[in-house]
């Protein structure tokens, strides 16, 4: 079992930055979680939404240098990636080869702050059992949204004591703090484009994502893109989410909530633009 003490030494005595997971709102209030996560020892919070602007970027010059290909799978959740590497072999070769947001980000900011220790802060295992240690350059340790709470618990940072107004420390994009509903890739990488609409897929579970695998070797269906992920829902349905029993619908409103809200701010200085990740390998190998 992991140990957080581990953890919390980790952030207090270095340098260190939070990479917040997109569903964070689900179990954490905004903007109070950014002065918790500070009081708790990290020097710098940020969230995931420019490292899944890159993400998108880079999806569509990978399908846009590739006309030939047949099928797209996108793979940012590892579950899904090694779901298919185990049940679809012959399926791996159309699994996108570009890191997740997480991976994106954890690059961007190890670059800029090579000093820094990288935690990031996550609703899924298979983030912390599976991706993460392919990325051990980048991202030091995981903790997930339970084990969060059980350290503020323990640490006696409570929200109540955080309501004024704070800012993330990270580059920006608006738009894609819906990414952890499902098709949020989809929805906001501008694939619409690319693909003719009957050609899209989106859903969530292995039980439609088998389906949709099988349609597509029986030649029943003739899909090019998948935007699947493990989770109902999406990643708002993460095991280690703290209010996992909401409703799926409910979830998604939080996080539409927030980035309405949030998106009121003025980016200004903050907004990630392409440039700004300039000799950063998005790459990964399945």
């Amino acid at each position: 079992m992991k140990n957080t003490k581990d953890i919390i030494n980790l952030i207090k005595d270095n340098k260190s930055i939070a990479l917040l997971a997109p569903t964070f709102p689900i179990d954490f209030k905004y903007p109070d979680i950014i002065g918790m996560l500070r009081h708790l020892g990290f020097d710098k919070v940020t969230e995931l939404t420019f490292g899944a602007r890159m993400v998108n970027w880079a999806y569509a010059q990978y399908i846009k240098e590739h006309p030939d290909q047949e099928l797209f799978i996108a793979s940012p959740c590892p579950t899904v990636v090694a779901f298919i590497q185990a049940q679809y072999p012959d399926f791996v070769k159309y699994l996108i080869p570009i890191v997740s947001p997480m991976a994106s980000m954890a690059k961007i900011y190890k670059q800029n702050n090579k000093d820094y220790k990288i935690v990031f802060i996550s609703p899924c295992f298979a983030k912390e059992n599976i991706e993460a240690p392919k990325y051990k350059e980048f991202i030091d340790a995981v903790i997930t949204f339970k084990e969060l709470q059980e350290i503020f618990d323990a640490e006696g940072i409570d929200e109540k004591d955080f309501n004024r107004k704070y800012y993330f420390d990270s580059l920006i994009r608006e738009y894609t703090k819906i990414y952890p509903i499902s098709g949020g890739l989809a929805t906001t990488s501008h694939i619409g484009g690319l693909f003719k609409k009957d050609e899209i897929l989106i859903t969530d579970g292995i039980e439609s994502i088998k389906k949709a695998l099988e349609q597509i070797k029986s030649g029943e269906k003739e899909y090019r893109f998948l935007d699947i992920l493990n989770c109902p829902g999406g990643c708002i349905g993460g095991p280690a989410i703290n209010n996992k029993d909401l409703p799926i619908e409910r979830k998604k409103e939080i996080i539409r909530d927030y980035a309405e809200e949030s998106s009121k701010q003025n980016m200004g200085k903050h907004q990630g633009k392409v440039e700004q990740a300039d000799g950063i390998d998005f790459s990964a190998n399945f």
